[in-house]
């Protein structure tokens, strides 16, 4: 009784004592607050042509929104052309499944709801003599607008609906034993045999697996996802055959209520506070939104001689330029080096060659003062291209580079590059009648590199957002990607990119490369990661904290200031200004 009594929907210990007043004293009518109610279906006269506006949501805990976009399950990427959606959202900082269910349902973060794990009891401030704030779930106010309307939840978490999904008027706790098939079973049978108009399914595969196997792209975490996906193709199969689906406009939300890191779901990383939100009706507007874009930590890459902190991969030729061309962009920051500020005499810090005397081929990024350069030599010929904007500023740069080669009779072999600050700033140099190709049996380094004008080459900085392309990118797409982060999977280009390394591992030695290549980068010496927790661009992006504002849009219900949940509305009707 008593944590009914403080469950965060405003059921509580105030309402059960106004109830008894009820019973024995006169009160005076209180009028329901004003709501705007912009489905007038159930107020048209004769024969309505409107359909009625009901709602699927499936939440699904612990998956890790860009390893589903990386599986490409197949029931969700069917939905996606019809959809709404993004894998590249961020979630609040506190990501346990009760957290986050929590802000689903309410509409209201962490912050304001105070439940931060699975008690769903709100925490009061510690030393504060405040009232604890109860929110509502959308659930209350489609229930408070129409008392006709019937919802149903179903989970093999009892108390997730007990007490976040009190509202409901059918409430099915499966047996954990049954798993997720039995959450699908039960679904699929409430869509084939009841009339509901709001019908919650919880799937928990991907957090029992992230749990047992760790939250990484090993074979039983990609089976849980493609498990889930199989789940949500039979409830959504259920939904479309249903008897009176013409008479019905549904609008299915597929959310990740966590993410997860090693073995653990709740903190602030990265892989934690990844968000996946799907809204599919053949009705709205579709297209992915992605952004704003969150990094948590990366390795500290510094040193000199005996002392470093690199990354080398070993790719077997793959980042030669040869006689192709090639795009290579990351985002960098440097810290004070060696004289206490942030002037570098020459070290190279991104560089797949291992001097730079003009002799040998191969191409790098380096420091030059206060400013960057970037090299390439054929072997015989050497030349570089300097932007020409300083970046001693301890701020995060994003840099670019562009190499191609052509061939003509009257200047040979022809090397033309390109680089760029932040995707504007930029210039260009050639060199012509060079040697074949430039190639070089060097690895690919980030960080320290010996011997390349000099034995000095001290270093102090942090990489991340690495990607290498097998195409030269137009400039309006340097300057795009120099603002956001990621390879975005929509780009006519993301199928030219050979390497892919966000640099948000968290711990360990490895880099991983996201892209088809498989390219890993092994850091050497003693790796430190520090946390900058990075947002970056400022595009808003869907999360969970959008989900009942997005709810309550679909149905046509606008709340007044004071109860509105702060989240952002992503249906758009497609011919709606």
């Amino acid at each position: 009784m008593q944590k009914l009594l403080t469950n965060y929907m405003k059921y509580g210990v105030a309402g059960v004592f106004a109830a008894m007043i009820g019973f024995t004293a006169c009160t005076r009518e209180t009028v329901a607050p004003v709501r705007y109610d912009t489905d007038t279906s159930a107020q048209l006269i004769g024969n309505p042509s409107l359909k009625e506006r009901k709602v699927l949501i499936i939440g699904v805990d612990g998956a890790i929104a860009h390893l589903v976009d990386t599986y490409k399950p197949p029931v969700i990427a069917g939905l996606l052309p019809k959809s709404t959606y993004t894998f590249n959202g961020m979630n609040d900082t506190i990501n346990s499944a009760g957290a986050t269910w929590s802000t689903l349902m309410t509409g209201f973060p962490v912050q304001a709801h105070k439940v931060i794990d699975s008690t769903l009891i709100p925490r009061s401030v510690e030393g504060s003599h405040d009232p604890i704030k109860y929110y509502n779930s959308f659930l209350y106010y489609i229930k408070e607008d129409n008392n006709r309307a019937k919802i149903t939840s179903i989970s093999q978490w009892a108390d997730l609906n007990y007490f976040t999904m009190n509202v409901a008027d059918k409430i099915v706790n499966v047996d954990v034993a049954k798993g997720d098939k039995g959450v699908a079973e039960e679904a699929v049978k409430e869509l084939a045999n009841a009339d509901p108009d709001i019908v919650i399914v919880n799937f928990n595969g991907p957090a029992v697996a992230g749990k047992k196997t760790g939250f990484l792209d090993n074979a039983e975490y990609r089976q849980s996802i493609m498990d889930v996906d199989a789940r949500i193709g039979e409830v959504v199969k259920a939904l479309q055959a249903r008897k009176d689906t013409a008479k019905e406009e549904w609008l299915v939300v597929i959310q990740n209520t966590t993410g997860g890191f090693l073995n653990r779901m709740g903190g602030a990383s990265h892989y934690e506070r990844d968000n996946m939100t799907i809204y599919y009706s053949p009705v709205i507007t579709p297209g992915r939104v992605d952004g704003p874009w969150f990094h948590s930590t990366g390795v500290r890459y510094l040193g000199g001689a005996g002392n470093y902190v690199r990354a080398e991969n070993n790719d077997g030729g793959l980042y030669n330029l040869g006689d192709k061309e090639m795009t290579i962009e990351a985002k960098v920051r440097f810290n004070k080096g060696p004289r206490g500020n942030y002037t570098y005499s020459y070290p190279p810090f991104l560089s797949k060659i291992d001097s730079l005397d003009g002799t040998i081929a191969g191409w790098g990024f380096y420091r030059d003062g206060t400013n960057i350069a970037f090299a390439y030599q054929d072997g015989k010929n050497a030349n570089e291209v300097r932007p020409g904007v300083g970046i001693s500023d301890g701020n995060w740069h994003a840099i670019t580079a562009t190499l191609k080669h052509t061939y003509d009779a009257t200047n040979g072999h022809t090397y033309t590059a390109s680089a760029y600050i932040d995707g504007t700033a930029k210039a260009t140099t050639t060199i012509k009648k060079g040697e074949p190709k430039i190639e070089s049996l060097a690895p690919l380094v980030i960080g320290y590199r010996p011997v390349i004008y000099n034995d000095n080459n001290e270093i102090d900085m942090y990489m991340i957002d690495v990607h290498i392309y097998n195409t030269v990118l137009p400039d309006d797409v340097i300057l795009t990607n120099a603002k956001s982060y990621d390879v975005n999977p929509a780009s006519p280009y993301a199928a030219n990119v050979i390497g892919n390394w966000s640099g948000d591992e968290e711990l360990g030695n490895t880099l991983y490369d996201r892209s088809a290549s498989k390219k890993n980068f092994t850091v050497t010496g003693r790796p430190s990661w520090d946390a900058f927790n990075l947002v970056m661009g400022t595009t808003p992006g869907p999360c969970n904290l959008d989900v009942a504002a997005s709810v309550l849009d679909w149905i046509g219900i606008t709340l007044p200031a004071t109860t509105k949940p702060p989240g952002v509305s992503w249906i758009k009707v497609i011919g709606a200004k």
